[in-house]
């Protein structure tokens, strides 16, 4: 079920990315300026629009459920990432097309999302699996209302 439902974000998301934010040949992309935080995944700087590698986060519009209540949690991620990232520099290195891995004030970007519970790890993002383990278990961001 989770695995689906990481899919389902991860196609959503790919389907209304801009076309090229990075070069098409392999030599490694860093790319580093003020970031602009576009969504709870997604940041820009300069023209050059950046999913966090690793991850995936709530859509902007997207809700969670509290009971039976519904609350934007797509937009409460985005505030968080705003909090560590807009306007700060930043420093990514693609790791993928349209991936990279963001440095904002010595943190990963990703992984900071993932531990505040924000995001979950894909397929990719193994690294952050332990993170997110904990964020759940200690019902932090998008974990505070989920059952059991």
């Amino acid at each position: 079920m989770r695995a689906v439902a990481v899919k389902l974000l991860m196609s959503l998301f790919f389907a209304a990315l801009p076309a090229t934010a990075f070069a098409a040949d392999k030599k490694p992309v860093v790319i580093e300026g003020e970031a602009r935080v576009i969504d709870a995944g997604t940041i820009q700087i300069d023209n050059k629009v950046i999913r966090l590698f690793g991850i995936v986060a709530p859509g902007p519009r997207q809700k969670c459920l509290r009971g039976s209540l519904p609350w934007l949690c797509g937009a409460a991620a985005r505030t968080y990432l705003k909090e560590l990232a807009d306007r700060k520099q930043a420093r990514c290195q693609a790791i993928q097309s349209y991936n990279a891995r963001c440095i904002v004030a010595n943190k990963d970007l990703a992984n900071e999302m993932v531990r505040a519970g924000w995001a979950v790890a894909d397929e990719s993002g193994e690294a952050y699996r332990p993170a997110e383990d904990k964020a759940r278990a200690e019902k932090r961001g998008l974990w505070e209302y989920a059952p059991e």
